[in-house]
């Protein structure tokens, strides 16, 4: 019984090295960046499995055509090793730009082992602050250290990543007025102030709109309408059905969804991506994903997993 046993952990086992092998390459392709150059390529990172009673969280490495390197949001702490082992596939020393969306801990919870470790150009943040939370804390204390003083971004702002995207900001608004009791029962207010930032190159356009829920959704759509049109769009808070209302999807109207989460967070919101011929990728099912354009509104999609479920068609 012991020999039937260990041959079939074996046979097993022989039977998913071709495939863990296929990973290992795929994961390599993803994070290889000879073809960046005079592309715009964004990276969705896997970042591991649930952590205690909180998500891995958020990471995106984008790189602009003239090879400047962006960070938005850097995972839980628990997490910073995915982070970490994309950038030094990637052979990143600097990062340009490193970007808080808000100071969540799945967020903002590696910030700062990325200072410690790279060179840091610019930081950028919201204007909300989160005094209570000691990653919060640690993570401006560790900048301040390394005199780096964060550049607070508002609804009307802009910037260029690198000489040819351009970065619109949507969100949050310049006055910020803070519940009676914040931070007390605040996770949705600390949601709905995420940066919402539009990258523009070309006739290409990106969506990364960090963890906001349906109000914060529907704000903004009243504000800004037709501007907020994209190609391609991160699912705001992981694909949870707190978030992607109607009136975002139309107004964001993607080609390409990319769900970051380590989990499932609601399998009819994520179906309301794959309609009209969208497109929907989901780190769980995907691995990292990389998503790279030359500007001219066409996007080349590469992911570390072939997925292994028809669930979503």
């Amino acid at each position: 019984m012991f020999r039937k046993t260990a041959a079939l952990l074996l046979l097993l086992a022989l039977a998913s090295f071709p495939l863990a092998r296929a990973e290992e390459t795929r994961y390599a392709q993803v994070f290889d960046r000879e073809q960046d150059a005079g592309n715009l390529t964004i990276r969705f990172l896997w970042l591991g499995e649930q952590v205690a009673e909180d998500k891995p969280g958020d990471c995106m490495i984008l790189t602009a055509p003239d090879g400047q390197v962006m960070v938005l949001d850097a995972g839980h702490p628990e997490s910073i090793g995915y982070v970490t082992a994309a950038l030094d596939a990637m052979d990143i020393t600097r990062i340009d730009y490193l970007v808080a969306s808000h100071p969540h801990i799945d967020h903002i919870g590696g910030m700062s082992t990325l200072i410690e470790r790279y060179e840091i150009g610019t930081l950028y943040t919201s204007a909300l602050t989160y005094e209570d939370s000691a990653t919060y804390q640690a993570f401006l204390r560790t900048a301040g250290a390394a005199d780096l003083e964060p550049v607070v971004l508002k609804e009307g702002d802009s910037f260029l990543f690198g000489g040819d995207v351009r970065v619109d900001v949507y969100n949050p608004q310049p006055e910020i007025p803070y519940p009676k009791d914040y931070p007390r029962g605040a996770t949705q207010f600390i949601n709905n102030h995420s940066l919402v930032l539009k990258f523009t190159y070309g006739q290409s356009t990106l969506m990364l709109a960090g963890d906001l829920y349906s109000g914060g959704e529907r704000e903004v759509v009243e504000r800004w309408g037709d501007a907020l049109d994209c190609d391609v769009m991160k699912a705001n808070h992981h694909g949870a059905n707190t978030s992607s209302s109607l009136a975002w999807r139309q107004a964001v109207s993607p080609q390409i969804t990319v769900i970051t989460s380590d989990t499932i967070e609601d399998v009819n919101t994520a179906k309301k991506f794959l309609k009209d011929g969208q497109q929907m990728y989901h780190t769980l099912l995907d691995g990292c994903i990389r998503i790279r354009t030359e500007g001219d509104g066409a996007y080349d999609v590469l992911t570390e997993k072939d997925r292994q479920t028809n669930l979503f068609g």
